[in-house]
């Protein structure tokens, strides 16, 4: 994700606690993104350097983000 001036959390400069309500949503969107390349990219690397299919992989992973769903649904 590129950098956006308009969102101050990601230079730092406040605490998640301290942005407004959009700010919030706008780094918690971001993160779901940079979540979303990391998960793709590990189990691309995964594959290449442990011999485990890509789809194995990245289906723990998906197990992973249900499981985090499933806590914020309580």
């Amino acid at each position: 994700m590129e950098h956006n001036p308009k969102t101050p959390h990601q230079g730092g400069t406040k605490a998640f606690k301290d942005l407004t309500y959009k700010e919030q949503a706008l780094s918690i969107n971001g993160s779901l993104a940079n979540l979303e390349k990391a998960i793709r990219y590990h189990a691309r690397f995964g594959a290449g350097h442990t011999g485990r299919p890509h789809r194995d992989i990245l289906t723990k992973c998906i197990g992973q983000v249900e499981r985090l769903a499933a806590r914020l649904k309580r």
